[in-house]
């Protein structure tokens, strides 16, 4: 089934994905955990996707951030095929033009929180201009963790690490946001302040492309898909 995301005709679409699939081999019998799906996501756009776990979901926004090669079909982001890049090239796209908030914890043990959030903008340091540690901050305290900015990540719950995570990704003020269950481990009101900001984010122009179970987190989506065994449909 094609399924487009309903954008003003004729606008440059952020993300654009057309017959992608991924294959996979288990017990001897071809299988995919991505079926020939096809959206597109434009600036502005915040979508949802939900389904159970194991139907794909994961695997498809790997296939965007490029850390997955598909079977078959493309992925395009910000005009330019990912499949194409270099190894550098798709470093700087994951560093610059997306954001990827990560399902597991992934903040480094030997870092505390804000330099945890500042290092991905010191490899490419030619975005935002501002000061890295006034943004940070501000990031922090958008998620009500700014007191814990010297504090390493043993120190911290698995909500605050999500929260610090979120920061992390929205450091380099990135144009599309993939959020891979960006509630998970989170109380309501933690819930509210990431929700708040990613639709922030989306109403001043950013693409967001969100995974997840919460039916409170997808109320602020603008449009809502569903993933069962790979194919990817309206809800």
């Amino acid at each position: 089934m094609t399924v487009r995301h309903a954008s003003d005709a004729g606008a440059t679409h952020l993300l654009h994905i057309e017959d992608l699939t991924r294959s996979f081999v288990r017990r001897g019998e071809p299988f995919d955990a991505v079926s020939h799906v096809d959206l597109d996501l434009a600036s502005g756009d915040f979508i949802a996707i939900v389904g159970r776990s194991g139907n794909g979901k994961s695997t498809l926004i790997n296939m965007i951030a490029g850390l997955v090669r598909p079977s078959g079909g493309f992925v395009e982001v910000d005009g330019r095929r990912v499949a194409d890049m270099t190894d550098r090239e798709l470093s700087r796209m994951r560093n610059r033009t997306i954001g990827f908030v990560a399902q597991e914890q992934t903040l480094l043990g030997n870092l505390p929180v804000l330099d945890n959030v500042i290092l991905p903008a010191t490899f490419f340091p030619d975005g935002p201009g501002e000061d890295l540690m006034d943004r940070a901050l501000g990031l922090l305290r958008e998620l009500g963790v700014e007191d814990l900015a010297g504090c390493y990540p043993r120190e911290l719950s698995g909500g605050e690490m999500r929260r610090v995570s979120i920061a992390r990704a929205l450091i380099g003020s990135p144009r599309l946001i993939i959020a891979d269950e960006p509630t998970g481990d989170l109380d309501m009101d933690s819930t509210t302040m990431v929700m708040r900001l990613l639709r922030q984010r989306a109403d001043t122009g950013a693409g967001v492309l969100m995974v997840t179970h919460d039916p409170d987190a997808v109320s602020y989506a603008d449009t809502v898909y569903r993933m069962d065994a790979g194919v990817l449909s309206r809800a």
